[in-house]
């Protein structure tokens, strides 16, 4: 099984061109720590990989190592967040994405919710 510091070592920044979006995700102090603590790959049936390094939340495909989501977060005094402004990959060739940014948006907050919902072994 591969390890949170191995997929660090693997991952990198949104890389090609960008579709820049408004995005308004608020995250509470408790969504901060766990995305800190990240989403990473146990099987093959894990497709993605989430995970807040710093102020920069990134959403990445589990098996090509494609960072498809990356934004800002702005952190509070409290240590809740915001992601005002999304990047999206805009690379037809390593993602297909959403006809609207409002379908981007659900399937980027349902990414995001996988690293949020508790997980069982």
């Amino acid at each position: 099984m591969t390890t949170a510091d191995e997929w660090r070592a693997w991952l990198g920044p949104l890389e090609g061109e960008r579709w820049p979006m408004r995005c308004d995700l608020v995250l509470t102090k408790h969504d901060v720590l766990k995305l800190r603590e990240g989403l990473w790959p146990q099987g093959m049936d894990d497709r993605w990989v989430v995970w807040l390094d710093g102020a920069v939340l990134r959403c990445w495909r589990s098996w090509t190592r494609t960072c498809v989501y990356e934004g800002q977060v702005l952190l509070a005094d409290d240590g809740s967040g915001i992601v005002s402004v999304l990047d999206v990959l805009d690379e037809p060739q390593q993602y297909s994405r959403a006809s609207s940014e409002a379908g981007e948006l659900e399937r980027f907050e349902g990414v995001v919710g996988l690293a949020l919902v508790p997980q069982f072994a």
